[in-house]
């Protein structure tokens, strides 16, 4: 922001964006959080241009961004001061970290829009952090209001994809286009296959899968399957069905893991990928030699991976537990899953 947009600059942006699925989420609530800015405002036009200006450099940038955080919000926060001279110094710095704040809320909210873990999950928490770190006075509120407009699901990626038509107001300010593909997913065709589980597009159905691949994600380190420091981040990409590397440790022995997988790619909620077999993830995912010789799993291993199956499959119930505490609401030890699954764990002698 060389300075601040002026009415026509505002009319410019109004009209070229007017479609824009973010333009719409900042101008939804970008009134009402404008007028708590007494002294220093951010109109809709301005915030969403700012905030496409971040996304563009994140973009560009990939996970190289993660060091540079701090001094994107300090030098945001210095680029103001020299835009507001005028304001009273009472509520100068209080107004300045609000407004950069809004501009990080939209930020956000933007990269929850991604498929990307890095984006999705990642990027935003090291976000909020900063927002933490400089927190201003009702901050927790205005991020409840910017969250409560979501954007479509995949938004952040169309954008890394396809950029953003540039709008030209008088100041010669352009909103940055970017053609380069992030810095985390270089050529997919060198990089091995994925599941390809989740059904993106359907939100509600989203959010049971991303539950049940939690899940999953416990049970395997409970049992002793996957490493105990295995990211969280690098296990849900597993499933996304994009090609790269997961590092994702096997620890149990390669039989387990080769039919495990044989069996998810038979599972009607794991999309059929051209190339995407057990043997192939095992050796370039796993890096690891598969073995499907069946007579080395015993009846633990067999039921462990019955359960597996079972509990990613959204349409079978999952055991709740009878605390009244939402936040843990699924009963997923042992005991209980194989009793709710009883009558198709019987079919395990099939495995």
């Amino acid at each position: 922001m060389n300075r601040r947009f002026q009415n026509e600059e505002i009319k410019c942006v109004s009209r070229q964006y007017a479609e824009n699925e973010l333009f719409k989420a900042v101008s939804s609530i970008g009134p009402q959080l404008e007028s708590e800015l007494t002294e220093f405002g951010l109109c809709s036009e301005e915030c969403f241009m700012e905030v496409v200006e971040l996304l563009s450099i994140i973009a560009e940038k990939g996970e190289d961004i993660l060091p540079e955080l701090d001094n994107i919000w300090l030098g945001k926060s210095n680029e103001y001061r020299r835009l507001s001279r005028q304001v009273e110094r009472v509520n100068k710095d209080e107004e300045i970290s609000k407004a950069v704040g809004i501009v990080f809320g939209f930020t956000i909210l933007a990269l929850d829009s991604s498929r990307h873990p890095f984006y999705r999950r990642t990027l935003p928490e090291r976000l909020m952090q900063v927002v933490a770190c400089h927190k201003f006075d009702g901050w927790v509120s205005t991020f409840e209001r910017i969250f409560s407009v979501p954007l479509p699901d995949g938004w952040f990626d169309a954008f890394i994809n396809e950029g953003l038509p540039a709008a030209t107001p008088p100041s010669g300010k352009k909103a940055k286009t970017n053609k380069t593909k992030k810095k985390v997913e270089s050529q997919s065709d060198t990089k091995p296959k994925t599941l390809k589980y989740y059904k993106h597009g359907n939100n509600s159905v989203l959010m049971k899968q991303r539950k049940r691949v939690d899940i999953v994600f416990d049970k395997w380190k409970e049992w002793g399957w996957i490493d105990v420091d295995t990211n969280p981040d690098d296990f849900d990409a597993f499933f996304e069905g994009e090609p790269r590397y997961c590092n994702i440790e096997w620890k149990a022995n390669t039989t387990i893991l080769t039919i495990l997988l044989q069996e998810l790619l038979q599972q009607s909620y794991i999309q059929d990928q051209t190339g995407c077999a057990a043997k192939s993830l095992v050796k370039e995912q796993f890096r690891k030699t598969a073995n499907s010789d069946r007579t080395r799993l015993d009846d633990d291993a067999k039921e462990k991976i019955q359960i597996t199956l079972l509990v990613l499959d959204i349409n079978n119930p999952l055991p709740e537990r009878h605390t009244g505490n939402a936040n843990d609401k699924y009963d997923i030890q042992d005991a209980a899953l194989k009793e709710i699954f009883a009558g198709q764990l019987r079919s395990t002698k099939g495995i």
